[in-house]
């Protein structure tokens, strides 16, 4: 069993200091970190801080009754995971118990391993919760993408229509202007400008379209490192930038262009976070996760993310910047849901923002011409 709860938070409520600490001790050596509170209060105290999901609970506890602080609890923290134990076992405590919101029920004395078999249960409920959540979550996203992408369907039609009345006309002033003509660095200018614009709008009608251009995999190392070498000499050249790649190539089945694009607006937002003169690093590597997955790391060192932009920074239009679109992450989002990837924003422990981006790939041996 050991390890399997690493990392576990849990709320042993029990009068009996000798208990409740040897316990503790016991199932610190499981992986589970626990704290100790002695009463209802200090269980409310406890939980206040929202890290814990799992109790253990005495039904006798000293003069208050389990069954009641058990109902309080549930009423304040409605999610929380209720183990009731007991030295006094009996069908009338074990249906208060269950009435009162336990998840479990445990007669003392107990084997350490009859209790970790019920934490597990719990533990294995918290996670199914945390995982239905964040389905639900990106659920929520996509809903919001396909709509976002119809509007952006029908403004790209029409886009797409004058940018090509533009484009011609430019190309019919630029052509008959002389080279020593003052007003011709301007009309290649804005000739230039134009085909950069028609290619912002193909590329919105490729979002509005909801699917991937490429299905052939390839090395993601060109377009990540291309991203970076161009930000170095132009958007980026304040910062320090870094890229780690693997010497061993990363096959996806990813357009290139959507892969150099997720990077150049990942390090943008690492420039706007870091005032231009932060640092930041690019990281590609191969990761197992049940099947073979590119994972994409992009840190800095800014001030990282409020706990409202945490919260809705995926979700289309939301930005903090005075001319964001508000377009750009969700976009990255659009590309790993269409591709069965996954993509998050925290916050990096040592502060400033993370940004991770995983994407299904070949295996080392795949896609090479060897047998696995």
């Amino acid at each position: 069993m050991n390890g399997r709860a690493s990392g576990r938070r849990l709320l042993i409520i029990d009068d009996d200091s000798d208990f409740a600490i040897s316990t503790s001790r016991a199932l610190a050596l499981e992986g589970v970190n626990c704290d100790i509170a002695h009463d209802g209060a200090a269980a409310l105290a406890a939980l206040d801080g929202g890290e814990t999901e799992v109790a253990l609970l005495d039904i006798r506890l000293g003069h208050e009754d389990g069954t009641e602080v058990a109902a309080r609890l549930r009423a304040h923290f409605p999610e929380l995971i209720l183990v009731i134990m007991t030295a006094y076992a009996s069908v009338d405590s074990a249906v208060a118990a269950l009435k009162a919101g336990a998840y479990d029920y445990l007669r003392k004395p107990f084997f350490l391993e009859e209790l970790m078999r019920a934490l597990e249960r719990c533990f294995q409920l918290a996670d199914l919760r945390r995982e239905k959540a964040r389905a639900e979550h990106e659920l929520a996203l996509l809903r919001q993408l396909e709509a976002t992408s119809q509007l952006a369907a029908g403004l790209s039609h029409d886009f797409k229509n004058m940018m090509a009345v533009i484009l011609a006309n430019l190309s019919v002033i630029d052509e008959r202007l002389a080279a020593e003509d003052r007003l011709k660095p301007y009309a290649s200018d804005a000739l230039e400008a134009a085909g950069t614009a028609a290619d912002v709008v193909a590329r919105l009608m490729g979002f509005a379209r909801g699917r991937l251009d490429r299905a052939e995999p390839g090395d993601l190392r060109g377009p990540v490192s291309g991203a970076v070498a161009m930000l170095e000499r132009s958007l980026c050249i304040g910062m320090t930038l870094s890229a780690e790649l693997p010497e061993e190539g990363v096959l996806a089945p990813i357009d290139p262009g959507q892969m150099e694009t997720a990077v150049v607006n990942l390090l943008i937002n690492a420039r706007d976070a870091t005032g231009g003169r932060g640092r930041a690093v690019v990281r590609l590597e191969r990761i197992w996760r049940g099947a073979h997955y590119a994972r994409l790391t992009v840190e800095d060192d800014g001030p990282g993310l409020t706990p409202e932009g945490l919260r809705r920074v995926l979700e289309p239009f939301y930005t903090t910047k005075p001319e964001g679109t508000g377009l750009g992450l969700p976009m990255i989002q659009h590309m790993a849901l269409q591709s069965g990837g996954r993509f998050r924003l925290e916050n990096a422990v040592g502060g400033g923002a993370r940004a991770v981006l995983d994407l299904p790939c070949l295996g080392p041996h795949q896609g090479s011409g060897e047998n696995m």
